[in-house]
């Protein structure tokens, strides 16, 4: 009988971090969504660019979405919950780089450092551990 692997502790604390974020971030935003000096009403970004009203509340939904299916692959130790790991990672750096040359806000830089914490701290603590995921 095949025994599942065990999961490392790194990989819970991955896992439990992005529930807490998924919690706080991103279901609070969807439910309640607060306004922004430059909209009323939802916002979200779309791949570095902003998005607003039903589309913002659509991202949101689908980042729920990404960080659930997350959680489950990185819980279980999925071989596709790493592969998500780096597409989101990757998606992570792009969407912000993309996010930061176009709106150029240098008094709201900490979000930018903010993610890329996120995105390393997320590889840091799942990275060596991608062979046991099966």
């Amino acid at each position: 009988m095949n025994k599942p692997p065990v999961r490392p502790v790194s990989v819970t604390i991955a896992a439990l971090l992005i529930t807490f974020y998924a919690g706080f971030f991103i279901l609070w935003d969807l439910i309640s969504p607060f306004e922004r000096l430059y909209t009323e009403g939802p916002a979200s970004v779309i791949l570095g660019i902003r998005v607003f009203g039903i589309w913002a509340q659509l991202m949101h939904a689908l980042q729920l979405s990404v960080a659930v299916a997350l959680v489950y692959g990185l819980w279980t130790m999925q071989r596709w919950g790493w592969w998500l790991v780096q597409f989101v990672a990757a998606y992570m750096l792009l969407s912000n780089l993309i996010w930061v040359t176009v709106y150029q806000e240098m008094n709201r830089v900490y979000f930018g450092f903010f993610y890329l914490v996120i995105v390393n701290l997320l590889l840091i603590l799942t990275y060596p551990h991608r062979e046991r995921f099966v």
